[in-house]
């Protein structure tokens, strides 16, 4: 059945699993060290509860293996797919490519991972778990670009394996913090645990850095690679998401230093939840960036500075008004230059007016927040925009052009257009719910957050089918930034509704603004000169 889906369709999937395939590699890597770096070393210090912290550790850990060999399982069929599908071999000859064997590897590592974890925690148990946790890194590693390296593979494999040790480690490891500060009440055991945490946290920091280096001088090498390719502005999107995550990071440490009372204790466990989710969404671009070749090379295809600056300069006002329809929509070979203007004056058009409505709802929020009784129905936006997406964003696609629903679908960028739009009308509408006290519990209001945060990660991983590489790096430069604005205002929406005090009053402030700064870049975005 795999095999019946078009390519562009497989190689979206691939990534969306390949970035589950990360989270939940970092949940195993993080159980392990939560094991061995935490609950043995203070088992004589925190007593009886270590105990308990241990049993529920395996658990944890346990059903991060079970979920790596789930993701690594579709993995492979994934990938023996694309292979059968791409080069029209046998499915018998696609098991030999490498990174199907290494995907095999890892799922039955994880495997016997997860039925390790399952047994009575002893000393050798928790030394199997270390190296089985090793053979899974080393099977991601080993289907990354790094093992793909003709010249100083070794070189590549060491720094790619410190990368994502690190990231695993930092990422999965906190949510076995917020498990140990669960078993604990004490002040002085509360602080015992956020300081230790803070310690194995800065050593995978460390890890990460320095594998990140490494990778950026290899991958990257120059400045005008790193603006000037899709490769190298994810890259920037990461540190700038992975920059957020040390400044919570800094905040749970200061919070762990200065305050073990509950206030301190319930401030860390916010920030915590932050941290994962933002986490995950770094894990989803760098799974999006191992689809993608390295800056280094696309020397042939970087964009300079100038050609982006006159993109995202706004030099004109925005685009209010349609193309016409028909000239749009001439096929084959009557299908002129006219014509491709036509196309991007309807995509320039749909992102201006989403724009202005998207602006409309912040300064809607910020309005409702200053007690503007009428703005609290600024949710109900969401709808508009939503089928404005689902009927305009593809205009030879159902329901206004010749393609039909399903067959539309073959197209990633349809198949994510479409989700992106039917995702806008629960997020509107329950948001609208709690906004007008439909919805009065903590759980309806979080799914606005949530929702947010998945939509902007879509956004930062959204794929481009343009042949012309420069031109679709063009368009995905300004995708970017709306990205990483709407995943900052889905996480502070997030804080505002778990949070207290000053954190609380900053993140209402500032998700309304982050919200608002994805309408103006949508007001102002461009295709034309």
């Amino acid at each position: 059945m795999l095999t019946t889906l078009p390519p562009d369709i497989l190689a979206f999937f691939a990534v969306i699993l390949r970035g589950l395939q990360l989270t939940a590699q970092s949940v195993v890597l993080g159980g392990v060290l939560f094991l061995l770096g935490f609950t043995r070393p203070l088992a004589p210090r925190l007593g009886r509860c270590v105990m308990a912290m241990e049993r529920t550790g395996l658990a944890w850990t346990a059903k991060g293996g079970f979920a790596l060999v789930v993701v690594a399982g579709l993995s492979i069929f994934a990938n023996l797919a694309q292979l059968v599908a791409g080069l029209e071999i046998h499915a018998h000859d696609a098991l030999g490519a490498d990174f199907v064997q290494w995907n095999i590897i890892m799922a039955v590592a994880a495997l016997a991972l997860a039925v390790t974890a399952r047994m009575a925690a002893n000393p050798a148990q928790l030394s199997s778990l270390a190296l089985l946790a090793v053979v899974v890194l080393g099977a991601s590693v080993m289907s990354s670009h790094a093992f793909a390296r003709v010249e100083e593979r070794e070189y590549y494999i060491l720094a790619d394996a410190l990368h994502q040790a690190g990231a695993s480690l930092w990422i999965g490891g906190i949510p076995f913090m917020l498990l140990a500060l669960s078993h604990v009440t004490a002040s002085k055991d509360r602080l015992m645990v956020g300081m230790r945490f803070s310690h194995l946290f800065t050593g995978a920091v460390g890890l990460l850095l320095v594998g990140a280096a490494m990778l950026a001088w290899g991958y990257i090498a120059t400045p005008g690679a790193l603006i000037g390719t899709a490769y190298g502005i994810m890259t920037g999107a990461k540190i700038t998401l992975l920059a957020v995550l040390l400044f919570l990071a800094a905040m749970n440490r200061k919070s762990t230093r200065s305050e073990a009372e509950d206030k301190g204790q319930f401030r860390l466990r916010r920030f915590a939840e932050v941290e994962i989710g933002i986490g995950i969404t770094v894990l989803m671009i760098a799974a999006s960036m191992a689809s993608q070749p390295p800056a280094a090379d696309q020397t042939q295809h970087q964009a300079t500075i100038m050609e982006i600056v006159e993109r995202m300069a706004p030099t004109r006002p925005p685009r209010l008004v349609s193309p016409d329809y028909a000239t749009l929509t001439q096929v084959g070979m009557e299908r002129s230059a006219a014509t491709e203007v036509a196309d991007k004056m309807w995509s320039e058009f749909n992102h201006n007016w989403a724009g202005l409505f998207v602006l409309a709802m912040g300064l809607g929020a910020m309005a409702n927040r200053m007690g503007v009784g009428p703005a609290r129905h600024w949710p109900l936006l969401f709808l508009v925009i939503g089928g404005a997406i689902i009927i305009r964003s593809d205009p030879e696609s159902w329901p206004i052009g010749p393609k039909g629903f399903f067959e539309a679908l073959a197209d990633p960028e349809v198949f994510q257009h479409r989700v992106v739009g039917l995702l806008l009308f629960p997020f509107g509408l329950f948001e609208w719910a709690v906004r007008t006290g439909r919805l009065k519990s903590e759980r309806a209001a979080l799914i606005f957050p949530i929702l947010c945060a998945v939509g902007a990660g879509l956004l930062l991983v959204h794929n481009h089918t343009l042949t012309d590489v420069k031109e679709r790096f063009l368009i995905e430069f300004s995708h970017i930034p709306m990205g990483l604005f709407g995943v900052m205002s889905g996480w502070l929406r997030w804080l505002e509704i778990r949070g207290d005090g000053r954190a609380k009053r900053v993140a209402g402030l500032l998700w309304p603004i982050c919200f608002s700064m994805v309408g103006l870049l949508l007001i102002f975005y461009r295709e034309l000169p």
